[in-house]
């Protein structure tokens, strides 16, 4: 019998089917331990310390290992306007073709909830547990309620009302029903704050409470990080300011000014291991036959393949969306020699083991954007100007014209999606979000951009959802599904 993503047929059990991995108070890396092939009992997980660690930590490396980065930065780019599709893969053409069906069970929905029921398990676990210290309680606490918050946060823009799952019962979650999206978001930033007040102010290693250099577990600039762009997403614009403030001004993080990939040093390079730029990245588990799934799978060594990865190239609404002289051109993008088969290089490590990059979730580029577009739309068109020429000073560019201390609302936003265009491309979907939240998304892939038509499919209003995996509506009787599927 198939049990359901939403829940567990066994709550005293929290299903982890990779090895856990803890990170190691003398290396600072994250080591696989010895445990159950498949299923862990909480009493025998939560009964110290460090086994209560790697049950958090495992998720992140299950992050990895499911390609989260490039999977959404492809499917999203595929749908967006970001990527050319020369796969053959059904799935991949009805990414392409914005022709998304049921059957097929598209997007994160199975994975997310996996996420969010181990988070909602060490949740439960941790309540009142004498056997975890309260220092290591607090912060596991904090990171799962993050990871929580994150992973409905994905689902509630890719499928718009979702059932908010807080607890491990089978007998709840089996019969929920869809949310609106309006409490997902409640749920969502209610969890980041609880979270931002748990969270260590610094990186930590295994321990849970020694500082370390390694920026792979969240911390409180990650809760507000991801808050400020809950709250961008909402419209609460003075919040989302406050919030992406407190990031810019942590003093743990800089913008990274070297964009060359043949002189890329230090941390000073944006995609590089703990780069000054770098809110939270997913670390690369060891031994590795490659640093990151994004390098592997979208860099070309020749004509795009008609399979799952290497398939896709950078499309000509993006390749033309940037300005003559901008670096981001010149090095977040690279070419097959001799051909032009453009392909995302912002993670550059191909073919190698030699650790040198780690998989980028939040970054510091995308709070100057976040607070330039907040403080537009709060009437401050002069502190606007500055965040968005600041990102454009990074990237070899002048001023923005568009964006000026008189222009319209309009203007502004128009520049600032246009930044976000061209800094974010390829990460974590963020082009597909940007243009539902600011309802271009009608117009860019409709009429009169066409660009649905252009990649050979006819758009519809309805397309701007997933459809619920029908799998997931035959087990539970209260789920509904999205129009136009």
């Amino acid at each position: 019998m198939r049990t359901s993503y939403l829940f567990c047929k066994r709550p005293e059990i929290i299903a982890i089917s990779f090895l856990l991995v803890a990170t190691t108070m003398s290396c600072k890396k994250f080591v696989e331990i010895g445990a159950p092939s498949t299923l862990l009992v909480t009493s025998n997980v939560f009964n110290n310390n460090f086994t209560a660690t790697s049950a958090l930590t495992s998720i992140y490396t299950q992050m990895f290992n499911n390609s989260e980065s490039y999977n959404l930065g492809q499917d999203l780019g595929l749908l967006a306007d970001e990527l050319t599709n020369y796969s053959t893969e059904l799935t991949q053409v009805q990414f392409y073709t914005n022709a998304m069906t049921a059957i097929n069970s598209s997007g994160e929905w199975a994975n997310a909830y996996n996420y969010i029921y181990q988070a909602n398990a060490i949740i439960q676990a941790l309540q009142g547990n004498g056997n975890i210290s309260p220092a290591v309680a607090q912060q596991l606490t904090g990171e799962a309620l993050f990871i929580r918050a994150f992973w409905l946060f994905y689902l509630t823009y890719e499928y718009g009302n979702v059932p908010v799952v807080t607890t491990t019962l089978y007998t709840v979650n089996e019969k929920i029903s869809r949310t609106p999206q309006a409490q997902v978001f409640k749920q969502v930033i209610q969890d980041l704050k609880n979270a931002q007040a748990l969270l260590n102010a610094n990186y930590v290693d295994a321990s849970d409470t020694t500082i370390t250099a390694e920026r792979v577990r969240p911390t409180k600039a990650a809760a507000q990080a991801l808050l400020a762009r809950a709250y961008l997403y909402t419209q609460q614009y003075d919040s989302a300011e406050i919030q992406s403030t407190n990031v810019i001004n942590n003093g743990l993080f800089q913008l990274c000014t070297n964009l060359n990939p043949t002189g890329r040093i230090g941390r000073d390079s944006v995609f590089l291991i703990n780069s000054t730029e770098a809110i939270w990245q997913l670390y690369t588990p060891q031994p590795a036959g490659d640093n990151t799934n994004d390098a592997q799978d979208f860099i070309l060594a020749g004509a795009p393949s008609t399979a799952t990865t290497n398939s896709n190239t950078i499309s000509a609404q993006l390749l033309n969306s940037f300005e003559a002289g901008d670096l981001r051109r010149a090095n977040w993008i690279d070419s097959v020699p001799g051909t032009t088969y453009y392909y995302p290089y912002k993670y550059q490590a191909y073919n190698t083991n030699t650790p040198t990059e780690y998989t980028m979730v939040l970054r510091l580029a995308e709070q100057y954007l976040i607070r330039a577009e907040a403080e537009a739309n709060l009437g401050d068109m002069v502190d606007a100007a500055n965040d968005l020429n600041t990102i454009r000073a990074r990237a070899g560019l002048g001023a923005s014209s568009t964006l000026t201390a008189s222009s319209s609302l309009q203007q502004a936003d128009s520049a600032i999606l246009h930044e976000r265009q061209v800094e974010l491309f390829t990460e974590w979907g963020n082009r597909w979000f940007d243009l539902i939240r600011t309802g271009t998304i009608n117009s860019v892939l409709g009429t009169p951009g066409n660009i649905c038509q252009a990649k050979g499919g006819v758009w519809n209003s309805t397309s701007d959802l997933f459809p619920i995996p029908q799998s997931e509506i035959l087990v539970d009787p209260n789920l509904t599904q999205n129009p136009g599927y």
